[in-house]
């Protein structure tokens, strides 16, 4: 299987302070670089999978973007489709946390997905119009979207909304998505839904499928994913795990629906939390006879997902 995606890749540098943030002080932190985007964290979950993926995004002429490039090369990933930009930097996301891993602030520049222009992907079309399947993130411009999927020709093409201040990019293409992947906010703000109970959360499904896609999915957290097409809506459970960390939980489901696209959507939607609790850590049913209660399954929240 050949999946391409496209979209952002950036470099993420982490503050982690080794003791409450004082304000207006040198805070002394743990600090660790990786590569990072969320179409580059796709590909890579992809790539680790057994996938081979070609990864389309802009990268700065500079020290980062070659470092950008040796980590995906390294994953196995095709770095052959970077576009390299002369006049631009190299994106970096920086995010800080305090001394109990809780996030307190992040500041980034403009996602090089921005940067990407048409005449860019036109030279990639062919590899864009052949592979098995494409993934765009809204980190795109809506110009980059649209010609990507009229280079796609009607074949499968999956979009991971990203950011809810992007999700709106998502409006004038439902009808050509065969896989739409939103969290829960991001699917509030494209439906208008306040999505607190699992039938809203339904409907919210079966409406968005109405509007064109084949499949979408809305991930939440502890109470599983729901998932419709246009056989109707499903809830599946996620798979409780021991873990202190739920970073990239998003990313290894996106990996997991993609790489599953061909199955039906109870089977899609399974893989996609399996590898997400893969990825997040051991389940905790083997260390532990009475692990904290998924939400979906509890008695006194039936109606309600948190």
């Amino acid at each position: 299987m050949r999946i391409t995606a496209i979209g952002a890749a950036n470099i993420d540098v982490i503050a982690k302070s080794k003791s409450p943030i004082v304000n207006g002080e040198n805070n002394l932190s743990d600090i660790s670089l990786s590569a990072g985007g969320a179409a580059l964290n796709i590909a890579a979950m992809l790539a680790v999978n057994g996938a081979k993926v070609d990864l389309i995004s802009a990268v700065g002429n500079d020290m980062l973007g070659k470092l950008l490039r040796d980590s995906c090369a390294g994953l196995g990933i095709n770095v052959d489709t970077f576009i390299s930009k002369g006049n631009t930097n190299t994106c970096i996301q920086i995010n800080a946390l305090n001394n109990d891993g809780e996030h307190c602030i992040s500041f980034g520049g403009i996602p090089s997905a921005e940067s990407i222009r048409t005449g860019d992907i036109a030279r990639h079309k062919d590899i864009i119009r052949e592979t098995d399947l494409l993934i765009l993130d809204l980190n795109l411009t809506e110009k980059i979207l649209s010609a990507a999927i009229e280079y796609r020709e009607g074949r499968p093409i999956m979009v991971d909304a990203v950011d809810v201040d992007k999700v709106s990019r998502v409006e004038s293409i439902l009808s050509d998505i065969s896989i739409l992947k939103l969290n829960r906010v991001q699917a509030e703000r494209l439906t208008g839904i306040t999505l607190e109970a699992k039938e809203r959360v339904r409907y919210a499904c079966q409406s968005i499928v109405e509007r064109g896609v084949d499949r979408v999915f809305i991930t939440l957290g502890m109470a599983g994913v729901c998932a419709a097409d246009k056989k109707g809506a499903i809830v599946v459970p996620s798979i409780p795990v021991v873990t202190k960390d739920l970073s990239g939980a998003g990313v290894a489901f996106a990996a997991g629906i993609a790489l599953n696209f061909k199955s039906d959507l109870r089977q899609q939607a399974e893989q996609g939390a399996w590898l997400a609790s893969k990825h997040l850590g051991r389940n905790v049913q083997s260390r532990n006879k009475n692990p904290r209660p998924n939400p979906y399954h509890s008695e006194q929240n039936e109606d309600f997902l948190i």
